[in-house]
């Protein structure tokens, strides 16, 4: 079941009162509450968090009142814990900083109903004391309701940087995605190109030159990236995200010009946490494969083997013009389920095979907390600094149409890792994004931390307000 997060950050003063420990009460006021007053899910399980601005002194209960519109509990959606007297009331122990509750969608909406689930704050309770809080709501559409106004915080998972995530600005909907889950993409529009996941450290391709995929091969420890090696920037897509540029050549009409490629599946995401701000990227390898990829008609067909076998499996891989990609994975030897529709999705939080300067020649380099637009789609974007403009005096007037279409804004980089640096790790607070998508919906965004409250990576914040 797919699973959605929904950070919901801005606070309502609540106090809480608890007692010391000579039984005297005390009250402390805590902001706790929902940042945005209404999300798009997706179907299937979202998690649903109120946040609080400090540590709950004891243990404790947030009661939300739940108001759905055309809906009916148990038939078209479920929570945990479960809806009573039309009421949540939702645990949480001593020192939490939040507190959650799952939403699970049953059904869909369809054109032209309204269908949508409020979720209001009513009461807080700390250590047995019930106490009123003011009023805070947030409201979960079925329907795709415009966002004009949001705060994401994508669940990249911690400092191993286990998810990509690709969130669709004009919905508010995440995507998490396990970077290893999958392997190839192969193109879905008129050109025949397969591209590697770049998510993955150290993953890359050589090119063979024989077209047999039953001769038996030997792994290639020069088939690597990240080794500050200018010879390894031809084993990686090119960054910039042209389709040109991917390691891969494009698939032939002439199945005799079709190469058989070493492919060094790269590493699997770190067993072991870092420690301090740090992050941890290498993991243990996930080996090898050796590919060739012909044309089926107006198709892919993938054909796949371990380096010392001597037959090969194969695979048929249909375009769908939805998506800019379908993914496949050497992990369960099918399509799996990766990158969202092209519609739905404007920005992937991820780790990211850049181009680094060395030397004076581009090397390949191994990026955590990297924005990537969706620049196959139309999604563009680029950069404005306060010393300019200000991001909160920022309005439509003040957008450069022109801005668009240079071929910064083309690269799917245009935002890339420029928004933070890491020597000292912090956010530079001296500029924005504007971004515009497919559907020419402009926005203006910038990020709010990388860290946790524990200071640890992998925990990226930004917001963004819709200025057309």
């Amino acid at each position: 079941m797919k699973k959605n997060a929904i950070l919901l950050l801005s606070f309502v003063l609540i106090a809480f009162t608890g007692c010391n420990d000579d039984e005297t009460p005390v009250s402390t006021p805590v902001a706790a509450g929902f940042a945005n007053q209404a999300a798009n899910i997706s179907t299937g399980e979202s998690t649903v968090k109120v946040v609080f601005s400090t540590p709950a002194a004891a243990a404790g209960t947030v009661t939300l009142d739940v108001t759905p519109t055309n809906l009916a509990y148990g038939t078209d959606f479920t929570t945990n814990p479960a809806v009573a007297d039309n009421k949540i009331v939702v645990p949480f122990a001593a020192n939490a900083m939040s507190v959650t509750f799952a939403f699970n969608k049953l059904t869909e909406a369809i054109e032209g109903e309204t269908k949508n689930v409020k979720f209001t704050i009513t009461a807080v309770s700390l250590a047995g004391a019930a106490i009123p809080a003011a009023t805070n709501f947030t409201q979960l559409n079925y329907n795709e309701t415009p966002i004009v106004s949001n705060t994401v915080s994508p669940e990249n998972g911690g400092n191993t940087i286990p998810n990509q995530v690709f969130v669709d600005l004009s919905s508010g909907i995440s995507t998490p995605v396990v970077r290893t889950s999958w392997d190839l993409g192969f193109y879905c529009g008129a050109e025949n190109r397969v591209t590697i996941n770049g998510a993955i450290n150290k993953f890359s391709v050589k090119q063979l030159a024989t077209t047999n995929i039953d001769l038996v091969q030997a792994e290639d420890l020069n088939v690597t990236v990240g080794n500050f090696e200018p010879s390894g920037a031809i084993y990686v897509d090119h960054p910039y995200g042209n389709l040109s540029g991917t390691a891969i050549a494009e698939i032939s009409a002439n199945e005799a010009e079709n190469k058989v490629y070493l492919v060094n599946l790269g590493q699997e995401i770190s067993a072991t946490t870092a420690t301090g701000t740090n992050v941890a990227l290498t993991g243990a390898p996930r080996g090898w494969k050796k590919i060739r990829i012909i044309r089926s008609g107006g198709d892919y067909k993938l054909q796949y083997a371990n380096l010392n076998e001597t037959t090969h499996q194969e695979i048929t891989i249909a375009k769908d013009p939805a998506y800019n990609f379908k993914a496949f994975s050497f992990n369960t030897n099918t399509l799996v389920s990766a990158e969202p529709a092209k519609e739905k999705w404007d920005l992937e939080l991820t780790t990211f095979t850049n181009y680094t300067q060395y030397e004076g020649q581009d090397v390949s380099y191994f990026y955590p907390d990297f924005a990537v637009t969706n620049t196959k789609n139309g999604t563009r974007a680029y950069q404005v600094l306060t010393s300019d403009v200000a991001y909160e005096n920022f309005t439509v007037a003040n957008v450069t149409a022109g801005n668009f279409e240079t071929e910064a804004a083309k690269d799917r980089r245009a935002i890339g890792a420029n928004w933070r640096s890491t020597m000292p790790l912090q956010i530079k607070t001296d500029r924005f994004y504007i971004v515009k998508d497919a559907s020419g919906k402009v926005y203006k965004l910038r990020f709010t931390a990388m860290q946790n409250a524990s200071l640890e990576r992998g925990h990226i914040s930004f917001e963004y307000k819709l200025l057309q």
